[in-house]
């Protein structure tokens, strides 16, 4: 039951995930970086005190545990949402798409590193290939009459890092602490730290306020902090809590398809053939770092 409720809490965060990208992108036609953020996180902090207030939680964590969960806090939110915002300000939410597709291999790279989960051969080839695919794209964007979004893209690649990282530590960290209460101190931090940014750059509580009087930024807003921010949060802890954390990035695979068809659909972006290929090699290669998703650790092997 229990891995089925975190199969379940992964396919939510996946779908959520992937709408995000286009929520984010709508966001950027009304406000500035700074101040989606500071509201975004706003509201998810909200959304976390009105949910210790149905069903309360205990807050105390000793300091190693403290330590802990502000280690991860530098990853995500702080490095995941930053990078994020500043790359969707620069690319597109079909090609961010596209490369969110090498999460899991990216994933399964630092699990092999840091949680010592063998890499089989197929895998690395797939991994070779999913980076392969995002080379691809940039080359092509690069020697075509397109417009080509670097930037951006290296931004949407250093934001997989984070998640990447933030995934991995998590699997440690919630064998100490539960994932409610990591999720509660994450969305407080990034709370206190975008606010402070946003007011220490000279924004104002007038902007603050006028800005949420836009009802498709307000509504996009609530649904980046209370579901995509708080929401995601605990999902994706949960998630790897219960499950290998290879078997937890296969889902971003969903997320990818829903990001990519929002972009396409919704929001008319553009969609070259470079983006059918550069997908497809993508996804294969994806395809073959999930082939065996029963990690084995290295020294289970020896034995």
């Amino acid at each position: 039951m229990k891995k089925n409720n975190a199969l379940l809490a992964a396919t939510i965060f996946s779908i959520i995930i992937g709408l995000s990208f286009m929520f984010v992108k709508i966001t950027l036609t009304y406000e500035g970086q700074l101040l989606i953020l500071a509201q975004r996180f706003t509201f998810a902090f909200l959304g976390v005190l009105v949910f210790c207030v149905i069903k309360p939680v205990s807050w105390r964590l000793n300091p190693r545990e403290t330590a802990l969960v502000f280690l991860i806090s530098l990853f995500y939110p702080l490095i995941f949402f930053s990078s994020q915002i500043l790359g969707l300000d620069h690319s597109t939410v079909t090609e961010a798409g596209i490369i969110q597709a090498i999460a899991p291999a990216i994933t399964v790279l630092l699990a092999s590193l840091f949680l010592k989960e063998h890499i089989q051969k197929i895998q690395g080839i797939g991994i070779f290939l999913s980076i392969a695919g995002v080379i691809f794209l940039q080359l092509m964007s690069r020697s075509g009459n397109y417009e080509f979004h670097l930037i951006g893209n290296l931004l949407i690649v250093v934001s997989i890092l984070a998640t990447a990282v933030y995934q991995i530590m998590s699997r440690s960290v919630t064998q100490k602490v539960s994932p409610l209460q990591v999720t509660i101190y994450i969305i407080f931090v990034g709370f206190i730290f975008f606010n402070s940014i946003y007011f220490i750059q000279n924004g104002s509580l007038n902007e603050y306020a006028h800005s949420m009087t836009k009802l498709p930024y307000l509504l996009s807003i609530l649904f980046l902090g209370v579901l995509s921010t708080a929401g995601t949060s605990l999902l994706s802890i949960f998630a790897v809590s219960k499950l290998p954390v290879i078997q937890v990035s296969v889902f971003n695979n969903l997320a990818t398809l829903i990001t990519i068809l929002s972009g396409i659909i919704i929001l008319n972006e553009p969609f070259h053939y470079y983006h059918i290929i550069g997908a497809i090699v993508i996804i294969l290669g994806v395809l073959l770092v999930n082939a065996h998703n029963q990690p084995r650790r290295i020294y289970e092997k020896k034995k």
